[in-house]
């Protein structure tokens, strides 16, 4: 289990990207064998915004901020037993948060449970 910690760092990296009418913010870390992939949604005002398409941000900032995350969570990633796959931390604005890990076998490709983890968060 990751520390608690962690959790706070991610939020505390992301929160200089929050407008101030932010209601919630999705985060998506995804790991493959030699690989990550990381994504950030914020909902503001009923919609949904993707990191890459939030004005005023630029994707190097944003690869700033992933990197700077992956050195904190692959670390703890690493002393587990069993190595989840991806991880979704949703937030919002009143502090409310939870977290949950997923150990599907991604390898193969992961385009229907990209889809299907698009419904249960982006709704």
């Amino acid at each position: 289990m990751i520390d608690e910690k962690i959790y706070q760092s991610i939020y505390d990296e992301l929160n200089k990207y929050l407008a101030p009418n932010w209601e919630k913010l999705i985060v998506y870390l995804e790991y493959g064998n030699a690989s990550y992939s990381f994504s950030f949604y914020i909902k503001s005002i009923g919609e949904y915004v993707k990191c890459y398409d939030i004005s005023g941000i630029s994707d190097e900032a944003l690869d700033e901020s992933f990197k700077k995350i992956d050195r904190l969570v692959s670390k703890e990633r690493s002393k587990e037993t069993e190595l989840w796959t991806n991880m979704t931390m949703v937030v919002d604005k009143l502090g409310n948060m939870h977290t949950d890990l997923d150990y599907t076998d991604l390898s193969e490709g992961s385009y229907q449970f990209k889809k299907n983890w698009k419904k249960k968060y982006l709704n």
